[in-house]
């Protein structure tokens, strides 16, 4: 029974097969019996830029054998369609399938012998490698210890590179603008820079009117007029700005930033600063957030203050509080100037870089002082206000390289609260966040 069927099946296909057949040999026969095809055309320039070097001798093979056979435009198209039925396993009707795979028989079958050596020497060459491989494992030395990571290093690196160069390809180099001291700003921060500033009249006007020029290392930035020459000094001096700005690096103090203010009152000295922070002198009282309140937990403190009748302190001792031998937190009203001095002796040793400030408590006499103190440890000091609301600001000096590296590249949060950074337009890529124009306060001065 199985094989009558088979038989039946077989005979049921034999007239589709030879149909199939009888209609390729009838397209060859007409192509042969139409007269000859001109020849004269270029195969080569049917090549493709992106056809790989086998697809196209493949392709051109398969031209070639034919040419004389078939009217150029046909043949491209059979020659196309049998690199896609050879190479991506494409499919079409039936005829014209059966009368590519005749047409290519010969072409394909060298092909494909060819492409089976090339097959066999590549895993051959494959097993011998891997097979040297092992064997000079064996005998191989020990390889030398991997060098330390330099930490610090990778973390002001982009994708585990060198790290970047914030200054590399700048018009102005290493000038930053620090924008800060009015209409001084740009004089100071080349000073800074060790770069030579010069804000000169400019030729005389035909009208009435004066002109002003900004020069930079001898370099001509901004020039402009006005009706006075102080005036003509303004706009170019605004005009300089701009252009400084968009190819330097500008840093401004937060004007919300932390200051620790330090004040003298009838119990002693209060320091305290401008808004709460983690480690500022006013936190209140000890949340989950500090590793203080889980090692006292631990320890049993269920909250409140120490002792029998939770009558001890509950807020941090702050850092600059313990300047002499009395108790943690203990105030003085007696405070001498020594006290003070090891009142910025310890702020010089932490890493705070928060201001300090001096109250208009104090006597004009203290703050001469405290400027000798601050001189004397390195400190920048500066005092402002008039009469009785003068007060006196020190300030650790902090280089404009240390700052954009904290704030750009380290984010580091100390940094990014006190200073805000504007990068020049050709780093705008690198730091999208820091693109924002920063103005300058007190233009006019």
């Amino acid at each position: 029974m199985a094989t009558a069927a088979k038989r039946q099946r077989t005979d049921e296909e034999t007239p589709s097969t030879s149909k199939h057949s009888r209609k390729v040999n009838k397209v060859l026969q007409e192509a042969q019996n139409t007269g000859e095809f001109p020849t004269d055309w270029d195969v080569d320039e049917y090549k493709t830029e992106y056809e790989s070097e086998e697809h196209w001798e493949l392709r051109r093979s398969f031209m070639v054998e034919h040419k004389d056979r078939f009217d150029e435009e046909r043949l491209v198209c059979l020659a196309q369609t049998f690199i896609n039925m050879e190479f991506m396993g494409c499919k079409y009707p039936s005829d014209v399938m059966l009368l590519v795979a005749e047409l290519s028989k010969d072409i394909a079958e060298e092909f494909r012998k060819n492409r089976a050596l090339r097959l066999k020497r590549t895993f051959v060459s494959a097993s011998d490698a891997a097979e040297q491989r092992a064997k000079g494992r064996k005998a191989a030395p020990a390889p030398a210890p991997a060098p330390a990571r330099d930490l610090q290093k990778e973390r002001i690196c982009f994708g585990g590179g060198d790290p970047i160069n914030l200054f590399d390809g700048l018009r102005f180099g290493k000038l930053v603008i620090f924008l800060a001291g009015g209409r001084s700003c740009i004089r100071n921060s080349c000073n800074m820079a060790n770069m030579k500033y010069d804000e000169r009249q400019g030729d005389e006007q035909s009208d009435a009117s004066k002109s002003a020029e900004i020069l930079v290392n001898d370099t001509l930035i901004a020039s402009a007029s006005g009706e006075n020459l102080k005036a003509a000094k303004l706009m170019a001096f605004k005009q300089a700005l701009l252009l400084l700005q968009a190819h330097c690096y500008s840093i401004k103090l937060n004007a919300s930033r932390q200051t620790i203010q330090v004040e003298r009152s009838n119990h002693g000295v209060d320091i305290k600063v401008t808004k709460e922070s983690a480690d500022n002198l006013a936190d209140s009282k000890l949340d989950a957030s500090n590793k203080g309140y889980h090692m006292m937990r631990l320890m049993g403190w269920t909250g409140g203050g120490l002792g029998r009748l939770k009558q001890g302190r509950e807020e941090p001792v702050g850092y600059l509080l313990k300047n002499n031998r009395m108790g943690l937190g203990s105030t003085d009203p007696h405070n001498n100037l020594s006290d003070y001095r090891k009142l910025i002796e310890n702020y010089v040793n932490s890493d705070d870089i928060r201001d300090m400030q001096f109250e208009p408590s104090f006597s004009k006499e203290d703050r001469a002082t405290f400027h000798q103190i601050a001189s004397k440890f390195g400190l920048r000091s500066s005092s402002y206000g008039k009469g009785e609301s003068r007060r006196l600001l020190i300030t650790k000096k902090i280089t404009n390289n240390i700052i954009l590296s904290e704030v750009l590249t380290r984010r580091n949060p100390k940094f990014c609260d006190r200073f805000i950074v504007q990068v020049p337009v050709q780093k705008s890529h690198l730091f999208p966040a820091h693109v924002a124009a920063l103005d300058l306060d007190n233009l006019m001065e």
